[in-house]
């Protein structure tokens, strides 16, 4: 891992762990590292490239679903021609809460998403 990418994984687990911990309940320190880094690249594969966004994608990972994405409405936001910090925004105004809902039930788990 190169510098910059071990600073990010520490950016996203300290975010985590300060702010999402009832969400790594359970987990040991190094499932969490593994599951914020694979977080980290699938964040990468929508073409995410700041820390912020990156922290937001890999938090909704861990809140909603690992492979929250999948799921079409939430696939498109992701997907629309803005800013990546306004696609994170847009996941909240392009989606209604069933998405979410379905995106957390039809969620294949951590191993699907890596």
């Amino acid at each position: 891992m190169t510098p910059d990418a071990e600073d990010l994984l520490e950016h996203v687990v300290d975010y985590l762990c300060g702010e999402q911990a009832e969400a790594l309940e359970g987990l040991s320190d190094g499932e969490i590292r593994r599951r914020a880094a694979a977080g980290i690249a699938r964040a990468q594969s929508h073409g995410l490239t700041q820390p912020e966004p990156i922290t937001a994608y890999v938090s909704l990972m861990f809140l909603v679903a690992p492979d929250f994405d999948r799921q079409p409405a939430i696939a498109r936001a992701l997907a629309a021609k803005a800013p990546e910090a306004e696609r994170i925004g847009l996941l909240f105004q392009k989606t209604k809460e069933a998405d979410w809902e379905e995106a957390a039930a039809e969620s294949e788990g951590w191993d699907a998403a890596e």
